[in-house]
């Protein structure tokens, strides 16, 4: 076990913050290493950092506006969802006042809509003006339940076309190679339950070790690291119900976070319930940035095709799957409330399932074997020798059955039960 002391600082000459830190066995020795450091570092000026704000939409100068409108839909809206959901909000309904923000709601038209689409399209490309017009969809449907309007103009318009983006996921053999080349980084039991439990990357970075019983192999979610309305992180509860949830752990899962239980002590004292099972230097939790740098870099090392921290989730839903396990029980691990959600979106078709597919001609419209059972042989000679056999076994079976005793016919029952 060591210490580790960490000191910040600005370049003098790049601008850009930087980090050092010093490692010793005991803690009197860390802290005489770290003022030691302090005194090497630069001297800049300290700046106040720059505070983000949560995005608003101006004031509305007509009551009557379709602006107006947004506002009091976003007021209403805001009482309801996620600080991130409602910064989301706020953020695809600016570029519409621009457009039709003056324009009275009464007045919109299902062509004023066509025109906004078509103007977000050019600014901001189908994506973005396929955001935009969903959420002013829902802001429209509110106005009709309101009474405000007669009929929803955005309903029907069609959504810029876009090009989906092709799901990766590693293969089994990949996802090992992942786990042994980030064997030795301090993040690697995080890698080991993101694989393993496909838990979203907020839900693994707000894990408390309250939340984890290692006797009973159990893990159970309470936590998300989410954003606030400016685009701060905060400690929440989980994205959905279906996300408060309990998870049973594997035997060798659970031996590496009892290794890493270890490596978290401070002087001889477990990390306490309430404190986060994965922190940065400074006792924090982890920045999502940095998890996605340090992932990036070990999958890089590891020779493997780049895919996103979230597509760990779909390898792992996938490699459930693959191994047979019901798709009821992999959207509960997942924390899905319809299986058939899961199937859709984190399964993946492996290649080796693909070549199980392609099964020849000659077997693939053979309709007269079952599966499981032999297909007969072509009529000729061989054939009927087989049936005729099959017959005299019968009259065999039926003479046996009408003079054995009870007993004797019991056994046959059982019998051929049992090679069912």
């Amino acid at each position: 076990m060591s210490y580790r002391g960490l000191a910040s600082y600005s370049d003098p000459v790049t601008g850009q913050r930087k980090r050092r830190s010093v490692s010793r066995p005991t803690q009197a020795e860390a802290e005489r290493a770290l003022r030691t450091l302090l005194q090497t570092l630069p001297e800049t000026d300290w700046r106040k950092p720059r505070t983000a704000t949560c995005p608003a939409l101006p004031p509305a100068p007509d009551p009557a506006s379709l602006h107006a409108f947004l506002l009091r839909w976003l007021a209403y809206k805001e009482r309801d969802v996620r600080p991130s959901t409602y910064r989301l909000y706020v953020v695809a309904l600016q570029p519409v006042l621009p457009v039709l923000g003056s324009r009275p709601l009464a007045e919109v038209q299902v062509l004023d809509i066509e025109e906004l689409v078509k103007v977000l399209h050019h600014e901001r490309g189908p994506q973005g003006a396929g955001r935009c017009l969903h959420i002013l969809r829902m802001a429209l449907r509110q106005a009709v339940r309101w009474q405000l309007v007669p009929v929803n103009v955005a309903q029907d318009i069609r959504k810029p076309k876009t090009s989906r983006r092709e799901t990766l996921v590693w293969t089994p053999a990949q996802a090992a190679r992942f786990l042994q080349t980030a064997r030795e980084h301090r993040l690697y039991p995080l890698f080991v339950l993101a694989l393993s439990t496909g838990m979203r990357r907020g839900e693994l970075l707000a894990l408390h070790w309250g939340d984890v019983d290692l006797a009973s192999r159990e893990l159970t979610i309470r936590h998300n690291l989410v954003k606030d309305a400016a685009g701060h992180y905060e400690i929440g509860t989980p994205k959905t119900d279906a996300g408060h949830r309990r998870i049973l752990l594997a035997e060798d899962v659970t031996v590496i976070l009892r290794e890493h239980r270890k490596l978290e002590s401070r002087a001889g004292r477990a990390p306490g319930p309430d404190e986060l099972m994965f922190t940065a230097a400074s006792g924090n939790h982890v920045q999502g940035r940095h998890l996605d740098r340090t992932y990036q870099s070990l999958t890089e090392q590891a020779g493997l095709p780049g895919i996103r921290f979230h597509d760990l989730r779909h390898t792992a839903a996938s490699l459930l799957i693959r191994r047979g396990v019901p798709p009821k029980v992999v959207a509960d691990r997942l924390g899905h409330a319809d299986a058939s959600f899961t199937l859709k979106v984190y399964t993946h078709v492996y290649d080796d399932q693909r070549v199980a597919a392609a099964l020849p001609l000659s077997e693939l419209l053979n309709t007269a074997a079952a599966p499981g059972a032999a297909a007969l042989p072509p009529a000729g000679p061989e054939r009927q020798a087989g049936m005729d056999a099959l017959k005299e076994l019968h009259g065999a079976l039926g003479r046996f059955l009408e003079n054995a005793p009870d007993w004797a016919r019991k056994s046959l029952t059982g019998l051929i039960r049992s090679t069912e």
